[in-house]
């Protein structure tokens, strides 16, 4: 269990969903995460498709709030009063509210798109939503995605290696290496995860979209200033 400096517990806040997922099932994988600044929210997936979308909306510099579950009444077209639960959705730092189906590409057919369209439709009357967009694992990027979960496995604070690695950066003149600024940090592990911390934060910015290693080539977001 981490500890804060006092020794306390550093809880994380519950999900806001409104419909919680099965703990279990045998059909399909189940699983959470964390989103949003540390310690984070509970997010329950019920699937893993969900896990990599959660995971990519989480770690986009857009999104504000991240929440699942999101339930929608609407009516169907013989009248009947229903209840739609979007997988994903998403508050973004412009204000826009973005509502995410997530569904694999495999099971997406004439009959889903009419029912996501009307849902759609009466979604946005209602303001609830700005738009919906749907998910599927035909438009997953897989740079996108492995970034984000490198991100997500070095969440967790670290006070004194954050401070120096975000001293380096605010100093740097141009671009420069993710190892090299491992190597001028000189904490080795704790200052790449520092490091990756701050990518995450959008304090440091890779010049191409690749994988994230050492070799990446990265330059300070204040040097656009």
């Amino acid at each position: 269990m981490l500890e804060d400096d006092n020794g306390f517990a550093i809880l994380h806040e519950p999900s806001s969903c409104d419909r919680r997922p099965a703990n279990a099932s045998r059909g399909h994988c189940t699983g959470h995460l964390m989103v949003g600044p540390w310690p984070g929210r509970v997010l329950h997936v019920e699937s893993h498709l969900e896990m990599n979308w959660a995971h990519c909306l989480n770690a986009h510099p857009m999104t504000r709030v991240l929440r699942e579950q999101v339930g929608f009444d609407w009516t169907d077209g013989a009248g009947k009063r229903r209840t739609h639960y979007f997988d994903l959705f998403v508050e973004q730092s412009d204000g826009r509210r973005i509502a995410y189906p997530v569904k694999p590409e495999a099971r997406v057919n004439d009959r889903f798109m009419a029912e996501m369209t009307a849902v759609a439709r009466q979604a946005k009357q209602t303001g609830l939503v700005d738009e919906v967009r749907l998910l599927t694992d035909a438009d997953l990027d897989p740079v996108e995605l492995s970034n984000a979960r490198l991100g997500y496995g070095m969440r967790v604070p670290d006070p004194e290696a954050d401070h120096a690695a975000a001293a380096v950066v605010a100093a740097l003149p141009g671009v420069v290496t993710l190892g090299d600024l491992v190597d001028r940090l000189g904490l080795g592990a704790r200052g790449y995860r520092a490091l990756i911390r701050l990518v995450r934060a959008g304090r440091l910015r890779a010049t191409r979209h690749e994988h994230l290693t050492h070799a990446t080539q990265v330059f300070s977001a204040g040097a656009l200033a």
